[in-house]
């Protein structure tokens, strides 16, 4: 049995319970277990859990402020290894991702009905000459088929977006690190996904004024986090930053065509 220290909350062992090698602190030396006790008083698990959502909190404060307001730069400090102040950029893109499409469903900014009343008249025909004598696409039965296909398949889709971005950038930037790459994928893609769900909030031509405005920002942002990131003369970056968007275009429009193919097939069948 293992005794548990009142103070403290940590366990007074000799061995670390993870890899068996013996302990001399508070954390292992070979594998970096924290020595915690396997079974603790419940007020001790309860510190320890505000403890981590204190942490979370703090270097989410740290995280937002310099991903919106100072582009490339969240990816500079993870590349030269400052990482423990700030969200990591997986967690971050993962989170994000989350709660914008989260937020998309319980506004029903992502439900088919909705699509199709923002869907231009020719767009709306053709589509449904397309799938004329296989779905009604103003079914209710359909729709909520279609919504329930798409919630599924789109997050999923939507992880590979910072793959892509990491994949264009080794082609560009062949000689850094895929790790480099993929941190700045996660940082732009969540960048994208916050800033794109302003103009589906909106409406008419509302809605496409805002669309113009993110476009011009999402370019904005990215060249100028390509310069802090990976340095070099503009007329080089000017070239691969042409090449990093409209590769990024087309990953992005095969992809949502792929998300309504699978969604629509999910509902016909």
């Amino acid at each position: 049995m293992v005794e548990v220290n009142e103070q403290t909350g940590y366990g007074d062992v000799a061995l670390c319970l993870e890899c068996g090698e013996p302990l001399s602190g508070r954390f292992c030396s070979q594998c970096g277990a924290k020595n915690l006790a396997p079974l603790r008083p419940f007020h001790h698990w309860l510190q320890d859990l505000g403890r981590q959502v204190a942490v979370l909190d703090v270097r989410l404060l740290r995280t937002l402020p310099r991903l919106f307001f100072s582009p490339g730069r969240l990816t500079v400090e993870y590349a030269a290894g400052r990482r423990q102040p700030y969200t990591s950029p997986i967690r971050l893109y993962v989170a994000a991702s989350a709660v914008v499409l989260a937020a998309m469903s319980l506004l029903g900014i992502a439900d088919l009905e909705t699509m199709l009343a923002n869907t231009g008249e020719e767009g709306l025909a053709a589509l449904e000459e397309a799938l004329e004598g296989v779905a009604d696409l103003r079914d209710p039965v359909f729709q909520a088929r279609f919504n329930r296909s798409l919630d599924a398949v789109f997050p999923i889709l939507n992880l590979l977006s910072p793959l892509a971005i990491m994949v264009l950038l080794k082609l560009l930037y062949w000689r850094r690190y895929l790790q480099e790459h993929l941190a700045f994928g996660c940082h732009y893609g969540t960048f994208l996904v916050v800033v794109t769900l302003m103009p589906l909030l909106m409406s008419g031509v509302a809605r496409q004024i805002a669309t113009i405005v993110v476009t011009i920002v999402s370019l904005l942002y990215l060249v100028v986090a390509m310069r802090r990131m990976y340095g070099g003369g503009w007329a080089g970056l000017i070239v691969r930053f042409v090449a990093l968007a409209v590769g990024l275009l087309a990953f992005l429009t095969v992809e949502g065509m792929l998300a309504w193919m699978i969604a629509l097939i999910a509902a016909v069948l």
